[in-house]
């Protein structure tokens, strides 16, 4: 798991699809319609709008692609889990290469996401989003940029 800010992409993404991934992104605004972007093999953009939660019930992970999570607009909080902080409540699914979750402890971290800031969740990384930041429920507007991880080995 990475967390920092957007423009310190290029510390931790060395291949040159890394540039054009946040290149692309700069085309992405508040005023972009929530959609999936797919204009490359090996990554895409996933653009959404939701209210935050005060008790979400999403805990995943993923295993063939990573997660750049960012946010447009709002605030989110993201609680980070062990494997042996939870336990499978969904059997894998390959098509949208998810893994359900049920927490059955702690989180071992949590994450606050604003504007300006990026989280990247790898494979394995199991990630609790959709909390409302200071329990204060409110609408964000997010971008998950899903890349191949075998981007990740070059």
């Amino acid at each position: 798991m990475i967390v920092d800010k957007i423009n310190n992409w290029n510390i931790y993404f060395k291949s040159s699809v890394f540039e054009k991934i946040f290149s692309e992104l700069k085309s992405y605004t508040i005023a972009t319609p929530n959609g999936v972007y797919k204009n490359n093999d090996d990554f895409y953009f996933k653009v959404m709008s939701y209210d935050t939660k005060l008790e979400p019930t999403i805990i995943e992970s993923h295993r063939k692609e990573v997660d750049i999570q960012l946010l447009l607009s709002g605030k989110e909080k993201i609680k980070i889990y062990s494997k042996k902080a939870v336990e499978i409540s969904k059997p894998y699914e390959v098509e949208s290469d998810c893994q359900f979750y049920a927490a059955i402890s702690t989180p071992v971290s949590e994450v606050c996401l604003e504007p300006g800031y990026m989280a990247v969740f790898f494979p394995d990384d199991i990630h609790h989003p959709q909390f409302a930041a200071n329990n204060k429920v409110e609408p964000l507007k997010k971008i998950v940029i899903k890349v191949n991880e075998k981007l990740f080995a070059q």
